[in-house]
């Protein structure tokens, strides 16, 4: 039986009429295309057409085939075998115009082993119109996959129907599906329904492979911007992610949503800057979104994070990566953060990295083994790049320790604070607050050079030391100056570095449950509660002490008293006269 080709010279547009096709008949295996003065396809019969693959001839003309009439269960087309094959020069376009359906109900099916095919070929997945709500779906279930093909998912201006789906646009993988090396373009909303915005999600065991993503940053005030969304085991593979940053006051930026117990792989994620003042800049996320997970949660892999801080003439939010643990207990895994700093003021606008949970919680997020490298601020007064641990809860603004047993943790990570190179310029950071502790982790706050401040590890409220191990190199800091008392942790190094602690009625001081390095000498930095002349405070405790002289140790006069330091057994103590 000879491949039914579509006519020079159709009668119409309609893929569903036989006359359209030589020899004449609708295809249920192969559908083949040439040149024709007939290139607009549609549909007439809104579902049940299913072929096993589309092919397009060498000299094939430009073709657009629209799907607009969709069936509430049933798609309109299902490509059930080869998929779709463009030897032409000309790029082929296939437009799901319609009201979004759910992922469950497309109009565009892929499925068995079907490919949509090379570079040559255009999906598009929205509403029918800018002022619609919502947009249709293109699914892709089994092993199929989106091949080396061009797609882009958008939603209209309209607000959706009260109990309708608030998704626009989207591009469905599902089963064992696989978007290969395929690239996809992700706008967010059009209208004052921000809920409403394309998106491309992978259910079960699907994988983004090798394919690259761009998710465009919000353009309406209040406005979502594109979605790639991760669920159940899925997997981003080896693909790229490009976030970007709401272009408008209170737009939200372009987002990867990680959730259920999907994984970042090995993708490369970059989160960009908003370039509006008040907007929020590209991000990525894990277990921000249902459902809930029995255990563990999803996993940034062994991906690698970019969040950009607002650099050239930038004004909004920094990138940045959320653990937040709302619905699962994420980790950072093996991945590797950079953290890079702002050239404006306002910590929100460099690049950052939260660990949070909001408590009571059932779910915590950790470090995992991950890598982190906080940038300095690339000018004088502007925001430094940052990893934050932190607790919200209505019982105490502090963070009470018996709030809640699960707290976000550093883990076994590994922090990397870099000192500024720029006169002026603060230094990366990484800060605990509530109750989050530092786990096992090793921190390092390094020195500034040429001016700049070092970096810096801060403890904040009834944060935790744990068992973790700190580096201060040259003016690198490390500030307990507003903990809520002391803190204990096992190893310190000190290669110089400054040491923050307040004295007086409410005194902070730092224990030591391992040893202490002292190659070069340290600063202590006072702030005042209140210091009695005479007085000996004890601002640091270590086994190994007495290893070690006073004189290796200076500080500043408090109240215009000079201290004096002493070991007096395995306490360092100062005195003020």
């Amino acid at each position: 039986m000879s491949t039914p080709t579509w006519n020079l010279e159709a009668g119409s547009g309609d893929w569903n009429t036989a006359g359209n096709w030589n020899p004449a008949g609708v295809p249920s295996d192969a559908a083949a295309f040439a040149s024709s003065t007939q290139t607009g396809i549609s549909f007439s019969q809104a579902s049940g057409s299913v072929v096993n693959s589309i092919e397009f001839a060498a000299g094939a003309s430009a073709y657009t085939f629209t799907f607009s009439a969709p069936s509430p269960t049933t798609p309109t087309l299902v490509i059930a075998g080869k998929g779709v094959t463009n030897s032409s020069m000309s790029q082929q376009n296939f437009i799901v115009a319609a009201a979004s359906s759910g992922y469950q109900n497309p109009q565009l099916k892929f499925t068995h082993s079907a490919s949509a095919g090379g570079a040559n070929n255009y999906y598009c997945a929205g509403p029918a119109t800018a002022q619609d709500s919502g947009g249709g779906v293109i699914r892709f279930s089994d092993t199929s996959s989106a091949g080396a093909a061009n797609f882009m998912a958008w939603t209209g201006a309209g607000t959706p129907p009260r109990y309708g789906s608030t998704v626009g646009g989207e591009i469905s993988f599902g089963d064992s599906s696989t978007a290969a090396s395929a690239s996809f373009t992700i706008y967010g909303s059009l209208g004052s329904d921000g809920d409403t915005f394309g998106n491309a999600v992978f259910h079960d065991s699907s994988t983004a492979a090798n394919a690259t993503f761009t998710n465009i940053g919000g353009t309406v005030s209040g406005g979502d911007g594109g979605n790639t969304q991760f669920y159940d085991n899925s997997t981003a593979g080896d693909a790229h992610f490009y976030n970007k940053g709401g272009t408008c006051s209170k737009a939200n930026g372009g987002d990867v949503a990680f959730d259920g117990t999907a994984s970042g792989s090995y993708g490369h994620f970059y989160n960009y800057a908003a370039p509006a003042a008040g907007a929020y800049g590209g991000v990525t996320s894990f277990n921000n979104n249902p459902p809930e997970v029995a255990a563990g949660g999803a996993s940034a892999g062994n991906g690698a994070y970019f969040n950009f801080g607002a650099r050239n003439s930038e004004q909004g939010g920094g990138g940045h990566v959320e653990f937040s643990a709302r619905h699962g207990s994420p980790t950072a895994a093996n991945g590797i953060f950079n953290n890079y700093g702002s050239t404006i003021s306002g910590n929100a606008t460099a690049g950052h990295t939260i660990f949070s949970i909001n408590q009571p919680s059932s779910y915590f997020p950790t470090a995992g083994s991950a890598t982190f490298y906080n940038h300095p601020a690339t000018a004088p007064g502007g925001a430094a790049g940052f990893t934050a641990f932190s607790i919200y809860t209505n019982s105490d603004s502090n963070g009470s320790a018996g709030d809640s047993c699960n707290v976000p943790t550093a883990g076994e990570g590994t922090f990397y604070n870099l000192g500024a190179y720029i006169s002026g310029a603060s230094g990366g950071y990484t800060t605990f607050s509530g109750t989050s502790t530092a786990g096992n982790a090793v921190l390092f706050a390094y020195g500034g050079t040429n001016g700049g401040y070092g970096g810096k590890i801060a403890f904040y409220d009834n944060s935790s030391g744990g068992t973790s191990s700190i580096s201060l190199v040259d003016n690198g800091e490390l500030d307990l100056s507003y903990h809520a008392g002391g803190v204990t942790l096992a190893n310190l190094e000190l290669r110089g570095g400054i040491i923050r602690v307040t004295l007086g009625s409410t005194p902070t001081s730092l224990t030591l449950t391992g040893a202490l390095a002292l190659p070069y000498p340290t600063t202590f930095s006072f702030q005042s509660s209140g210091v009695s002349a005479g007085t000996p405070y004890t601002v640091l405790t270590a086994p190994n002490l007495t290893d070690f002289s006073a004189d290796q140790f200076n500080g500043n006069s408090v109240d215009g008293m000079t201290p004096t330091f002493a070991i007096v057994g395995t306490a360092l103590q100062v005195t003020f006269a």
